[in-house]
């Protein structure tokens, strides 16, 4: 028996809570060495590249599982050795390269070799099962990548958006006439941002031309008790009746996932995550249609993103563009457990999807003063996904929270690494320390922070993000009209030509640690990314 990962003490945040009965059922993760994930990524580059031959080809679920499955030698010497010492064994991905195991804790710690506890995030947090460090037989090394959450501490998924300045509180008898007055008596667009203002800023049309049905956006949502992002379809009607009379009665469909409900009632406790995500999808992107993707949230966050990527590749028409208002601390993973979560999207890129996230909240720390170094968010991280910053109008400006800097799990990708070179030349040894100079930057675009929902102003990425996909969505479906394949994997394209349909940001800055910190400059920057939506400027970019 070898340590196959090992953590050196347990993370801030986390305390020890007990002991697990030995009888207790847990359920770990077993990822295997995939075949040819190299020979993906190669085609994810080939299908995603506008000069490339094969761009717009994108590859079926099937298709795709033929790179990432194990090879016969790897499944078979893996299971031979896990069936005897579990209650079960299954595959937790459509290709298999990962496996669910069930066992109780007693099995668990005479498998891999360790010491279980209970572990509690925060006060009163979800609780987890957990160890310092597991082993595996050395004859296996070859055939696992590794077994999660073992060793793996990490918060729930959080929401990159806050409820600010409210107008009106949830579950109060007010008529709609005193809504529409309080609106009316609010500051224009420079101070509060509704779709009108969007469709002027950015350029947008307030219609689809394609028809096509096709042409999808995904919302994705998280549930956890006492905190549920719930899209209120009451809500979502008041909301169109005052902001988008045009699109009046348009709603979403909705999936669950893992016993999630969306409920109507706002006499509970609830976050704003769902309004905002579905109000600014809705109305924004017109009659594209959107499904809200509804989950249960996981204690383990690995566990809540591979859910989506799963059932992704699992759709016969899945959404063209999926938007996700969520994040954690890069650090909080480990680097094995966000290899496979950013795998598995490099998988969904190959399909097409145009995968869309949130930069985060918290500036360049996190909302950590004081710090020695910066904090990058995951998912907006990995390199097979568009990360989404925050500005505010008007003219644009880099907002103060906007997350963004540089990942210390994944190099900087071939199609970023002379906008990250010409940044990092122009600040010298600025903020040297507190960061990688080497690491995939985020984010890679922004839109605007801050604006307003059914009853008060939100701010957060968590609006940049559903506004920057509503727009490629509305770009897609001028590219359906046109004959030409929707634009799937987006940063290839940004980085070239399709930066022409960016407007750049080059003024403001996040907040960071004490002095150190972000600041927009001409081209690409850690703060906006390459800038913001300019819809006739992005088709001209496109030849349309």
């Amino acid at each position: 028996m070898v340590v196959h990962e090992s953590v050196s003490k347990v993370p801030s945040g986390f305390t020890v809570s007990g002991t697990p009965s030995p009888s207790q059922e847990i359920q770990l993760l077993v990822a295997l060495v995939q075949s040819n994930i190299a020979g993906l990524a190669a085609v994810v580059d080939a299908v995603s590249t506008p000069s490339s031959p094969s761009y717009g080809k994108y590859l079926t679920a099937e298709e795709i599982a033929e790179y990432v499955k194990p090879a016969a030698a790897t499944l078979s010497t893996v299971t031979d050795w896990i069936k005897p010492n579990v209650s079960s064994v299954k595959p937790y991905t459509p290709a298999g390269d990962i496996l669910q195991i069930s066992l109780s804790v007693s099995q668990a710690e005479a498998l891999f070799n360790t010491k279980f506890s209970t572990y509690t995030w925060g006060p009163t947090g979800p609780q987890i099962i957990r160890a310092l460090n597991y082993s595996l037989p050395s004859t296996l090394n070859q055939h696992i990548l590794h077994v999660h959450p073992i060793v793996a501490f990490s918060p729930p998924p959080k929401s990159t958006g806050s409820s600010k300045s409210p107008d009106l509180a949830y579950g109060r008898n007010v008529s709609s006439e005193a809504r529409a007055l309080e609106r009316r008596q609010l500051a224009p667009c420079e101070d509060i941002v509704q779709p009108a203002c969007l469709l002027d800023f950015y350029g947008l049309p307030n219609k689809t031309i394609s028809g096509s049905t096709t042409n999808k956006i995904g919302v994705q949502g998280y549930n956890s008790p006492g905190d549920g992002a719930y899209a209120n379809l009451a809500d979502l009607q008041t909301f169109l009746n005052e902001f988008r009379p045009d699109l009046a009665g348009n709603t979403f469909n909705l999936v669950t996932l893992n016993g999630a409900e969306n409920l109507q009632d706002h006499s509970g406790t609830f976050n704003l995550e769902g309004q905002i995500d579905i109000q600014y999808t809705v109305g924004v992107a017109g009659d594209v249609p959107i499904t809200y993707l509804l989950d249960e949230r996981n204690a383990d966050p690995a566990v809540s993103y591979m859910d989506t990527i799963n059932w992704l590749l699992t759709q016969t028409q899945p959404p063209t563009v999926f938007s996700t208002s969520y994040a954690n601390e890069e650090g909080t993973f480990t680097q094995s457990a966000a290899t496979s979560v950013c795998n598995g999207y490099m998988q969904v890129a190959a399909m097409g999807i145009s995968m869309l996230f949130g930069s985060g909240d918290g500036g360049a720390s996190d909302n950590q003063m004081g710090c020695t170094s910066f904090v990058p968010m995951f998912p907006a991280s990995c390199p097979y996904v568009t990360s989404v910053g925050g500005t505010f109008f008007q003219p644009p400006t880099a907002f103060t929270f906007s997350g963004g800097g540089f990942s210390n799990y994944f190099p900087a990708p071939s199609y970023q690494t002379a906008a990250i070179s010409t940044y990092l030349g122009g600040i010298g040894n600025t903020n040297a320390g507190f960061y990688n100079p080497s690491g995939r930057g985020i984010p890679d675009v922004a839109s605007e922070w801050e604006v307003y929902v059914v009853d008060r102003a939100v701010g957060g990425t968590s609006c940049a993000t559903p506004i920057f996909s509503s727009f490629i969505a509305l770009i897609n479906d001028r590219l359906i009209a046109a004959g030409k394949p929707t634009l799937g994997f987006l940063n290839p394209l940004l980085y070239g030509a399709g930066k022409a349909g960016l407007d750049d940001v080059t003024t403001g800055e996040s907040r960071g640690c004490s002095s150190a910190r972000w600041t927009a400059a001409a081209g690409w920057d850690p703060v906006t990314g390459l800038g913001t939506p300019d819809f006739p400027a992005m088709l001209a970019a496109l030849g349309i």
